[in-house]
């Protein structure tokens, strides 16, 4: 209760008259947050958990059904002084505590308001979960019969035996996973394969259920009750889970974070367990299945589960750490009362906070937490819609009407009927409407700088890669040569398939000149079939030839040669299109950007005259080319590895690349000449290129990425 309070309420003649008392199914405990007390409602009938601070429920316990609520909060006035609750905060405690269904009117028919109120909980139930359609719950079973009676054969594991257990076990799955780092991480380039769903949703659903498990059995080891399991829908997706609130009345926070906490250590154990597997068996279905359970258990623990900024197990985890209940929800109140407060300046603002380095932190909290669920579920829309296009369209629509048209439609009704703004509702309008024209010329008519970037990296010029016409045996190659002149012999291939290709070939030929011979004297008419049986089977003895004469890999240039891994070669057969190195120029220096398609309309669109090119370890330096060219047509493979995913490289590789340099989508190439003289360029040093666009505003700037976002992922 908190913050600067008025004692006074327009709204008190609705409730001051009301006999109102605590429903017999609320049960409260005591709970420390801070040094402070609070106090924990328990209402057994709706399985559901309140919190109170002391002045507050001071006033709710005197709510006996018998006295008026204006008489018991008198009483609280004489009693407490200046910490008793004003009349905005009493009405709206009795509003909260009416819309929680833990208080009895007088007001008659009582069953049919209790009915009326149940039925609208329900309903507001299933609004956020269609509106949440990312995250829908539906219980299935009461596991407390269950659990009572497995609890002693796992109870053991929550000692500090156990935790030395874990430790041995996890630090043990660490230093494996390290050990076997290329395999682990060369592995997961297929996680998403279509081969390889099915086992990566087993190990999902299975380490979700030992997660939720984790909880159910911790709640326990503390004697809390665990009334309701079932099928959580993550994305469309069916994974356990447990409710575990009961662990909101424990006393002891210290308790509170390990059932929070319970999930995430179930999981890590169970991925170092999967590493051991994985490390010690080959490859088939048991090696599958441990490393997609070794993925599941650690990543999905580290992104989502550990991150407060998301209503998992991290959020409740923060909010006993610091002592802070009901986060999220008193970060938005906090901004309520923010804007209730001082830009409408409502008389009966109430602050959730207790001291100002508090509200500050429900405000940062609250933002933050915000701008993330924002983020994350644009993510998981475009995730979905790449697969399902109906079911991405469908959550962009209940998202779009969930986070816009519903608090837009709140908000005008706010305005235009709540009681605590009557004196101030001209204000609150006006301020409204100037904020959101404001916000408009803001976003929709000022100017911004527009640009965008692109990875990129330096080459030498003229530079050229090595790469192999023909498939062959490298016998041998020049170790010595360190500068080549275009055209010189860098490495020698034999291939006895050709050379046997060729021999059946000319005897081929032999046979057709018979055939010729013949068909003169006996059947004229069938010159013209053997004729093209000729021409056949010279181009193909055109094109084996071209390939002998490739079997001499030849310098496309003059310059420096650079051969990539040259102890590997001789012996070794090399296909066709193989990359064997580079020659580097000696004539200057070129930065070779890779644009995106996302970035196409504003390269083509408008003229580019110049590019800023920043590099890494260089912070605050920047190279500017004017001299800029563009290909106008689409690119598929790096204009270096470097670039790539495989090579650590921002630009994603395509699936089934074995060169380490096609893209996995088309881009276009822009080159920009550099003429300044740094020992900052060295070939094959990447860095981002900077392109400027004309100035224009927010808005627009948006809807263009929004409009190629879509054509160019959904051809919309």
């Amino acid at each position: 209760m908190a913050g600067e309070r008025s004692l006074f309420s327009e709204s008190w003649h609705r409730v001051a008259k009301q006999k109102i008392k605590v429903r017999p199914s609320v049960t409260v405990h005591q709970q420390y947050f801070r040094g402070e007390l609070w106090y924990v409602a328990h209402d057994s009938y709706g399985d559901q958990y309140f919190r109170f601070r002391p002045e507050a429920w001071k006033f709710i316990s005197r709510l006996d059904g018998r006295n008026t609520v204006e008489s018991v909060w008198k009483v609280c006035l004489d009693l407490e002084g200046d910490s008793a609750p004003g009349q905005g905060e009493v009405v709206n405690l009795l509003a909260q505590l009416y819309n929680a269904n833990l208080i009895i009117s007088d007001i008659p028919p009582d069953v049919m308001v209790l009915f009326e109120r149940q039925k609208k909980r329900k309903a507001s139930e299933w609004k956020a979960q269609i509106f949440g359609i990312f995250y829908f719950r539906i219980p299935l079973w009461d596991p407390d019969t269950f659990l009572n009676r497995t609890i002693n054969g796992v109870k053991w594991l929550l000692t500090p035996f156990g935790a030395i257990l874990w430790l041995l076990v996890a630090g043990s799955g660490l230093s494996l996973v390290f050990g076997n780092w290329d395999q682990a991480t060369s592995q997961s380039s297929g996680i998403f394969d279509p081969s390889n769903l099915f086992l990566l949703y087993v190990a999902f659903a299975f380490t979700k259920f030992l997660h939720e498990m984790g909880h159910a059995y911790a709640v326990k080891r503390f004697n809390g009750e665990v009334h309701r399991m079932g099928i959580t829908l993550l994305v469309f997706t069916p994974v356990p889970y447990v409710d575990a609130t009961a662990a909101w009345a424990f006393r002891e926070r210290w308790k509170r974070v390990w059932v929070g906490s319970a999930g995430m250590i179930v999981e890590l154990f169970v991925a170092a367990l999967a590493v051991w597997v994985w490390t010690y068996t080959g490859p088939g279905i048991i090696n599958g299945l441990a490393y997609n359970v070794m993925i599941v258990a650690s990543i999905s623990t580290l992104l989502f589960n550990i991150n407060p900024l998301l209503r998992f197990d991290g959020y409740y985890i923060l909010s006993d750490l610091t002592d802070s209940p009901n986060l999220q929800g008193r970060s938005t109140q906090q901004w309520h009362y923010w804007i209730e407060k001082y830009a409408f300046g409502g008389p009966s603002a109430y602050s959730p906070s207790a001291t100002k380095p508090d509200a500050s932190w429900l405000s940062f909290f609250g933002i933050a937490s915000w701008v993330y669920r924002i983020f994350i579920t644009f993510t998981i829309i475009i995730f979905v819609a790449d697969k399902f296009f109906g079911l991405g369209f469908l959550a962009a629509v209940l998202t779009l009407v969930g986070f816009i048209v519903l608090p837009l439609y709140k908000g005008i009704k706010y305005l235009l009927a709540e009681p605590r703004i009557e004196s101030v509702r001209g204000r609150a309008i006006g301020v409204t409407v100037a904020f959101l024209a404001l916000l408009f010329v803001l976003l929709g008519v000022i100017p911004f700088p527009d640009h965008f970037r692109a990875p990129g990296v330096i080459k030498a010029t003229p530079s050229r890669y090595i790469i192999s016409d023909a498939s062959g045996y490298a016998l041998n190659w020049n170790d010595s040569l360190r500068r080549v002149k275009d055209s010189d012999v860098i490495l020698s291939m034999a291939n006895p398939e050709m050379e046997l290709e060729l021999k059946t070939l000319k005897a081929e030929i032999g046979q057709v000149d018979a055939m010729e011979r013949r068909s003169f004297q006996a059947s004229p008419a069938d010159l013209g079939p053997i004729s093209e049986r000729r021409n056949f089977i010279e181009s193909k003895l055109t094109e084996l030839r071209e390939d002998q004469q490739n079997l001499e890999i030849r310098s496309p240039v003059a310059g420096e040669l650079v051969i990539y891994r040259p102890q590997e070669l001789v012996g070794k057969w090399i296909p066709r299109g193989t990359v064997l190195g580079e020659v580097i120029g000696e004539q200057g220096w070129e930065f070779r950007a890779v644009v995106s398609q996302e970035d196409a309309s504003k390269l083509f669109g408008e003229e580019m005259s110049a590019m800023e090119i920043r590099f890494q370890g260089l912070a605050g330096k920047e190279f500017v080319s004017t001299e800029v060219s563009r290909v106008p047509s689409e690119q598929d493979f790096l204009p270096s590895p470097a670039l790539g995913w495989a090579a650590g490289g921002p630009v994603r590789l395509a699936d089934n690349d074995q060169t380490g340099m096609r893209a996995y989508e088309p881009f276009f190439l822009v080159a920009g000449e550099l003429t300044e003289d740094a020992d900052a360029f060295w070939h094959g040093r990447t860095g981002y290129a900077r392109f400027k666009a004309p100035s224009k505003p927010l808005l627009h700037q948006w809807i263009e990425d929004l409009r190629q976002l879509l054509q160019r992922r959904f051809q919309l």
